[in-house]
């Protein structure tokens, strides 16, 4: 019988996902344990697919590495999996099979196939960064939703460290060995224990890494888990150098997160703002660069901080100020992107000491900002613990060794603002416009500034509204942090070419499914604005759920959630 694997992606966080493989009747989540059953295992109740020599499995392989079997049955595994790495390729080759399952070594995956199980990987396990290497490779070589099988290696402490870096299945066979030996698995290290728990520690790590990707924090439980061994470390680090391809999947919005440790840093989502301030942003037409500290409390405009501060800005031309706030993990963060992600969602360890690499990254954004600003004046309204930007960068300091918020340094702020910008207040549409044509090329790139032509801001902030001649084009919407456009402003965007997905002939409602697109913007990000059309005729916009390389590939699943349709 013929088989067909359907597998579709309901969830992601870059190279990590969540969704559904059917196997004729069968339905199996993933990410998910192939449990050892036989003669010499049991599987655990709780498990929802076991792999097995028996003669009625859910999944099974062949028994013998020697012993051929008469099987075309596309779902088994081609015989067995755990070769030494260096066999010869033709007796790989030999025994890779033509399945839709398919062994890689050192030969290039079969792209018909729809799993595909690392066939050395424990020998792997042993070099990480060979192991590394094997699995990015791989994810690089077959589409999004095709899934990854590492077997003997899954652990309590790995787990999701590996389905971060793109791993889909596991198996219980190094957690049966352990057993053997006495040793209980958790989820940082093995003791001398209860070997009965070992599955029940495998099931609930799975349960864990699920609930995270689905909550968009599976990257704070891989840092997490990675401080258990220092090879796991070394491989996240890896993986956050190669940014573009894990930034992909990672959505443009999220939930708030914790920055922790040094890998935090650098995750995808900081790094993409970062980079977008070296790449996308222009800063407002302003004469005075204005750098405050950041606030525990986000959005900083609503910290207690932040309101002092605009006792002494409310005071004087604030139009002609630009406020930039200095922070860890972002660097420096404009004003008019406060509320874009991740500037809102990050919390961080606040001790007034500063890492050499925090100081170095803080003032490499700023001096981005300031090369690509006309400022004629700087002030810095920074605590001492910030001192070192006024070591390197040039700029009027009105704390003086003293608190930002307290009286003497907001009245010499005041002052010094006066002197700078005096008081007589600048045109506010001017102000406003400048800031959300900031703002949209931020979030949509270059060209998007369009998006504000012979247009007026209303509303209050942060809820502004975008007002055409004839129509309302967008909103900032705070809880996402972007823009949400109408279709008034998508037919703006379409004609400068900016994240458009090309679908098939017909009248979407509601929702784009991956198998009506044609042809998606590679630039879309997960929860960016899509503009879908056909053939030039815009017929809807709203948040993307696939990432644009995504939709191209897949044939299943909800590609675009619509706000508005023609």
């Amino acid at each position: 019988m013929s088989l067909i694997i359907m597998i579709e992606i309901t969830h992601r966080w870059g190279l990590a996902k969540r969704g559904k493989w059917n196997i004729k009747d069968k339905e199996i989540v993933v990410p998910n344990i192939f449990f050892l059953d036989g003669v010499s295992f049991d599987s655990p109740n709780e498990a929802e697919v076991t792999i097995s020599t028996e003669s009625n499995p859910s999944l099974k392989i062949p028994p013998s590495f020697f012993k051929e079997t008469e099987t075309n049955n596309e779902y088994d595994f081609p015989y067995t999996f755990a070769y030494p790495e260096g066999l010869s390729d033709g007796l790989i080759e030999e025994r890779g099979g033509k399945q839709k399952i398919q062994i890689l070594f050192d030969q290039e995956p079969n792209l018909e196939a729809e799993l595909y199980v690392l066939g050395n990987a424990p020998q792997l396990l042993q070099r990480s960064g060979k192991l590394y290497d094997k699995i990015i490779e791989l994810r690089k070589k077959i589409d999004y939703h095709k899934l990854i099988y590492t077997p003997g290696i899954a652990q309590p402490n790995n787990m999701a460290l590996l389905s971060y870096l793109g791993v889909d299945l596991f198996d219980s066979s190094f957690s049966e060995m352990m057993s053997a030996e006495g040793v209980e698995l958790f989820d940082w290290i093995g003791f001398p224990g209860n070997v009965e728990n070992n599955p029940r520690h495998l099931l609930d790590e799975l349960e864990l890494i699920r609930k995270s990707i689905i909550k968009g924090r599976i990257r704070e439980l891989v840092e997490n888990r990675v401080k258990s061994e220092p090879w796991m470390v070394e491989i996240l680090r890896r993986a956050d150098k190669d940014y573009g391809l894990f930034s992909k999947g990672t959505p443009v919005t999220g939930d708030d997160f914790s920055v922790t440790t040094r890998e935090s840093l650098t995750r995808p989502d900081i790094e993409r703002f970062k980079d977008r301030i070296k790449g996308r942003y222009n800063p407002p037409d302003r004469d005075v660069l204005l750098l405050f500290p950041c606030s525990a409390r986000k959005p900083y405009f609503q910290s207690r901080s932040h309101k002092r501060f605009r006792e002494a800005t409310q005071q004087v031309n604030w139009t002609d100020i630009h406020e930039v706030s200095l922070t860890s993990p972002l660097g420096a963060v404009p004003r008019e992107l406060e509320l874009f992600y991740p500037a809102q969602q990050y919390d961080i360890p606040v001790t007034h000491k500063w890492f050499e690499e925090e100081k170095k990254m803080i003032l490499d954004q700023l001096r981005h900002v300031v090369e690509k600003g006309d400022y004629n004046h700087m002030i810095s309204h920074l605590p001492p613990d910030l001192s070192f930007v006024g070591e390197e960068i040039e700029c009027v300091d009105t704390a003086k060794d003293s608190h930002p918020t307290s009286s003497q340094a907001i009245d010499r702020l005041t002052e010094t603002l006066k002197e700078h910008v005096g008081e007589k207040r600048g045109k506010n549409q001017k102000f406003l416009l400048e800031n959300l044509e900031s703002f949209a090329r931020f979030q949509f790139g270059e060209g998007s500034e369009k998006l504000l032509e012979a247009s007026n801001i209303k509303g209050k902030y942060p809820w502004y509204k975008i007002m055409g001649e004839e129509a309302q084009r967008g909103m900032l919407v705070p809880e996402r942090g972007l823009i949400s456009l109408t279709l008034e402003g998508a037919e703006v965007l379409k004609k400068m070419g900016i994240n458009l997905v090309e679908i098939d002939d017909f009248d979407p409602k509601g929702s784009v499914f991956a198998v009506g697109v044609r042809d998606a913007d590679e630039d879309i990000r997960p929860e960016d604005e899509a503009i879908v059309v056909h053939e030039g005729e815009l017929k809807g916009v709203g948040p993307a759920v696939m990432f644009g390389e995504e939709m191209n590939e897949a044939n299943r699943g909800e590609a675009i959630r619509l706000r508005h349709y023609a």
